[in-house]
């Protein structure tokens, strides 16, 4: 009878859509139908800002690029640096990883990073080990000497350009969709109460983003959240 009165989360779409379905199929009556969304639609529904569609950051993010770097490459060939950078940006964001500036000093000894970086959780180690790969190699023996070469030029304004983004967006009140979550816990105490209005139950999550992590200890502090893990 209080279904209408939860938020059920699900790790994606599909599943909310089956539940949908087989809870229609196990009632006898109408009733008001619950909330059902994705985690991702949970975090926005905590916040005012909007996830900005991937062609719209692509375009920013390359005029921040030619802001910083008046030699870049044409767009056509920034795309597929662009798409990398943005999913680095956005998994950096998800993993709540502190002292970004850090992350993205031009340290090319693993050993170095691996004390630079000592701060990390084994999670955010693995979240963020493709960054370091490319170092693994010298220019000299990398199978793509100028891709490598341009890989290095382009680590050196990874930090200038992720601040940047991250503040081009804010000020027309958009994200990417890390960008949103680690909005949401950052400046959780400002959220309104009545977004709070009702129970979330989250179902069938195992593995966790820290930020995902995060938001549902929170809720429950809150007596907001029951869990249901399969």
């Amino acid at each position: 009878d209080k279904l209408s009165e939860y938020t059920f989360v699900f790790p994606n779409r599909r599943a909310g859509l089956f539940f949908r379905k087989y809870l229609g199929q196990a009632l006898d009556r109408p009733i008001f139908s619950p909330e059902i969304m994705t985690i991702n639609e949970c975090f926005g529904s905590l916040s005012d800002l909007r996830i900005a569609d991937q062609l719209s950051l692509l375009m920013r993010l390359y005029a921040l690029y030619r802001d910083l770097r008046p030699e870049a490459e044409p767009i056509e060939q920034f795309l597929h640096w662009g798409k990398m950078m943005l999913a680095d940006f956005s998994e950096i964001d998800n993993h709540l990883v502190p002292h970004v500036e850090a992350l993205f000093a031009s340290v090319q000894d693993l050993h170095a990073i691996d004390e630079r970086f000592a701060y990390l959780t084994d999670n955010q180690r693995r979240a963020l080990s493709r960054f370091w790969l490319e170092f693994q190699t010298s220019n000299d023996h990398h199978p793509n000497a100028e891709l490598h070469e341009r890989f290095l030029h382009t680590w050196d304004v990874l930090y200038p350009l992720y601040m940047a983004l991250r503040t081009n967006l804010l000020q027309d009140g958009l994200a990417y969709e890390g960008m949103l979550h680690r909005e949401v816990l950052e400046h959780w105490d400002a959220i309104p109460a009545e977004r709070f209005s009702k129970q979330y139950v989250f179902l069938g999550f195992n593995a966790l983003t820290a930020s995902e992590r995060e938001l549902m200890l929170r809720l429950q502090a809150m007596d907001r959240a029951d869990f249901y893990f399969d």
